[in-house]
C-alpha cells in the first residue's frame, strides 16, 4: 500500500483523536493534540506506549526548539522522552537530530496495519467462540487476560483496569471478550473515529491460539464498525513478525512503518 504523507498523517492524527473520549474522563491521561505534535501521557500506566510524542511537523527554523519543549515536557514528569517517527514527521532530518541529541533508534518498528470495510464480505462468526462486550465490572478480567495473553505481570492489572473503566460504555468505543466453554480466552478493543476504526488491545491466551478466536474478536469488531458508518480498520503491531504475516492473510495491508527513539 503506497499512501502519502497526507494520508499518514490522518492516519496517526485517527489514532490518537479516537482516544480523547477516554481520556478527557481518566485521571492522569493527557492526549494533547497539536499541529505541530501530538503528545501523550499517563501517571497510571508509565510505558512508552502511554508516554510519547508522535507526528511531529516542525520547520528546520522550529524543530530544535520543539525537540527541547518535548523533552522539557516528559522530564518534567519524571520519564524519558520517547518519540515516534512517521513518514510524515517533518523535517527530514529527524532522526539524525534526535540521535545526535542522545536518543537512541529502537530495535523494533511499528507496523501500522489497514483493513479497507468497502465491499468487503466478512464471514460469520464461528457459534462455538461467543464474542461480547465488557461491562464495567469486567474490566478487571479484560485486563488480567490481555496481559496473560502477553505473558506480562499481572501486578500491571489494576493500573490497566483503571485506564480502561472510564471508556466502558462510551459511544464508538468497545471492549471486547472472546469465550471458550464460558472462559474467557481473548480480548480486543474497538475505538470508533468518523469513519476509522482503531483496533488495539488485542490478546488471545496461548493455549487458543491457531483457533478462531482472534477472526471471531475481529469479525465481531467489524460488524460494529459497520453499523456506525467505519469503512476503515486501523492496528498497530511489532513489523516483520509472525502477527503481521498473519494479518495480511487476514486482508490487513501495512500503511506505513513507524520508528521509536528514546533519550
Amino acid at each position: 500500500m503506497h499512501l502519502t504523507t497526507t494520508k499518514i498523517a490522518e492516519l496517526e492524527w485517527g489514532n490518537y483523536a479516537a482516544t480523547l473520549p477516554s481520556a478527557q474522563l481518566t485521571p492522569g491521561l493527557d492526549v494533547e493534540l497539536r499541529d505541530a505534535v501530538i503528545l501523550t501521557s499517563s501517571t497510571i500506566f508509565p510505558t512508552p506506549d502511554a508516554n510519547h510524542a508522535a507526528l511531529l511537523r516542525a520547520t528546520p527554523q522550529t524543530v530544535e526548539a520543539l525537540l527541547t519543549e518535548i523533552t522539557a515536557h516528559y522530564t518534567s514528569r519524571g520519564m524519558p522522552s520517547t518519540i515516534y517517527l512517521s513518514p510524515a514527521c517533518t523535517p527530514g532530518d529527524l532522526p539524525e537530530r534526535l540521535i545526535a541529541r542522545g536518543f537512541v533508534k529502537g530495535e523494533q518498528a511499528e507496523a501500522w496495519m489497514v483493513l479497507d470495510l468497502t465491499n468487503r464480505e466478512i464471514p460469520a462468526l464461528a457459534p462455538k467462540i461467543p464474542i461480547r462486550q465488557i461491562t464495567p465490572a469486567e474490566v478487571n478480567t479484560f485486563a488480567e487476560l490481555f496481559l496473560r495473553a502477553f505473558e506480562m505481570p499481572l501486578e500491571f492489572a489494576p493500573a490497566m483496569a483503571q485506564l480502561l473503566k472510564p471508556s466502558v460504555g462510551l459511544p464508538g468505543v468497545h471492549h471486547y471478550l472472546a469465550y471458550h466453554n464460558a472462559e474467557p480466552v481473548g480480548t480486543l478493543s474497538l475505538l470508533c473515529y468518523r469513519t476509522l476504526g482503531i483496533l488495539g488491545s488485542a490478546g488471545v491466551l496461548s493455549m487458543r491460539r491457531g483457533t478462531l478466536t482472534a477472526r471471531n474478536l475481529v469479525r465481531q469488531a467489524i460488524q460494529d464498525a459497520r453499523r456506525v458508518g467505519v469503512d476503515k480498520l486501523l492496528l498497530q503491531t511489532t513489523a516483520d513478525t509472525h502477527l503481521e504475516r498473519f494479518l495480511r492473510i487476514c486482508g490487513f495491508q501495512r500503511a506505513f512503518v513507524r520508528e521509536c527513539y528514546t533519550l
